[in-house]
């Protein structure tokens, strides 16, 4: 892991918070996560479901961002040494709108990605397919129709982890820091667009390990879920050190 010649935004408009970059081992990010819980692993995986089971109560996942930053609480209690307590969990609640913010904010982005590449590929095969249709034969149109489709599809999928990408540290960061969605979210996307295909890469893993869990009537998949989250606390540790009090952090460009 080498240490990255970029700095992040400031922390409360005074210092920088410096982070690396990852390697790319999803596998044993999830390895790590589950050595960091130890015998507490069950205690988070009630964290986890009850954190899910809250968050998919209200749309548009208003209460799953407070639900995520509480998660992450846990872990960075976990972290210092401290047993967790449930009720950390709810501590997020103290996040609320800075997560909302950042919540909202990622599912339009991908929203409006996901409308723009639907109504591309609706397009492109629109007006493609009668153009070959009429000057070939032997079915080469559906050919055509068939290949847009599977074009459109796959960077439909590819391009909705894009659009998630540069929010993968906006809970962690908040969580740990405190800093307000603004700050946050230009934080996550500077570091993460400088680790971009690891961390798509990551999230591709770590997406079809959830889907074969789920193939087996979603059991696995509800004891998967802590590691697939403490994967990415133990990739945020790894992107930003832990900084302590003393430690001195950079500056800013431009700063004296």
């Amino acid at each position: 892991m080498q240490a990255n010649p970029y700095e992040s935004t400031d922390i409360r408009g005074q210092q920088a918070l410096p982070y690396n970059r990852i390697a790319l081992t999803p596998i044993k990010y999830m390895q790590r996560a589950y050595r960091m819980m130890g015998e507490q692993y069950f205690l988070f995986l009630g964290i986890t479901v009850c954190a899910l089971l809250l968050g998919s109560i209200v749309p548009f996942g208003i209460l799953f961002g407070p639900m995520l930053a509480g998660i992450y609480l846990c872990f960075l209690q976990k972290e210092s040494g401290t047993p967790v307590k449930f009720d950390t969990l709810f501590q997020g609640f103290e996040h609320f709108v800075p997560t909302m913010l950042v919540m909202l904010t990622a599912i339009l982005c991908n929203l409006l990605f996901t409308v723009t590449i639907m109504a591309l590929t609706f397009l492109a095969v629109i007006i493609v397919a009668p153009i070959v249709g009429n000057g070939s034969a032997n079915g080469l149109s559906e050919w055509v129709v068939a290949i847009g489709f599977a074009t459109g599809y796959i960077a439909l999928v590819l391009g909705s982890f894009l659009t998630f990408v540069p929010f993968t540290f906006c809970f962690q960061l908040i969580a740990e820091h405190k800093l307000p969605a603004g700050t946050a979210m230009h934080t996550s996307a500077r570091a993460a667009l400088h680790n971009l295909f690891p961390l798509l890469a990551i999230f591709i893993c770590l997406s079809f390990c959830g889907l074969v869990a789920a193939l087996f009537c979603y059991i696995p998949l509800f004891f998967l879920m802590p590691l697939q989250i403490g994967a990415m606390f133990i990739l945020y540790r790894d992107t930003f050190p832990k900084v302590s009090d003393n430690e001195t952090k950079l500056p800013l460009p431009g700063s004296p």
